[in-house]
């Protein structure tokens, strides 16, 4: 099966779980970058990234690198910002005509990412495996984070095998 792993990552630990997801499963990789960068540290950054994704705003996209409607399954990854996907990634689901083809999501969150997940899940009822991610902040995975991420990509194996 066709597989496309799509991501926002803004200090980096998205990004991270991307590359060893697509790896792991063989799929192809593309990063939503957005137009107009957001601030990485202070007040500006939760002001702009979190309002907007609060209020399910989308954010202008630099063209997309790969064309999803060519793929059999998608998978998202975003970080989560004030219980919510960031910007970038509501962006690309208003964009994406074939949700049906997402099948998994996997969320950073400094506190807890089930409340993002458990909303997109609401959305885009195709998605069968999920997971929450802690430790947004760290430049690595966190050692816990390490058994949930393997669990999700052999969950994904065998949906996509």
């Amino acid at each position: 099966m066709k597989t496309l792993v799509v991501y926002y990552s803004l200090e980096g630990n998205t990004k991270e779980a991307a590359e060893k997801i697509a790896s792991s499963l063989g799929a192809d990789i593309m990063a939503l970058v957005p137009v107009k960068d957001i601030p990485k540290k202070g007040l500006l950054k939760f002001l702009h990234g979190g309002s907007g994704a609060t209020m399910g705003k989308g954010t202008e996209l630099q063209p997309y690198t790969l064309d999803a409607s060519t793929y059999d399954a998608i998978i998202i990854g975003t970080p989560v910002w004030a219980g919510k996907p960031s910007m970038a990634m509501n962006q690309f689901l208003m964009d994406l005509k074939n949700k049906e083809k997402i099948i998994g999501a996997f969320a950073f969150a400094g506190g807890s990412a089930e409340k993002c997940l458990a909303g997109l899940c609401e959305k885009l009822p195709s998605i069968k495996h999920k997971v929450g991610l802690a430790d947004r902040n760290s430049k690595k995975l966190a050692p816990e984070n390490e058994g949930k991420l393997n669990a999700f990509i052999e969950a994904l194996k065998a949906e996509i095998a």
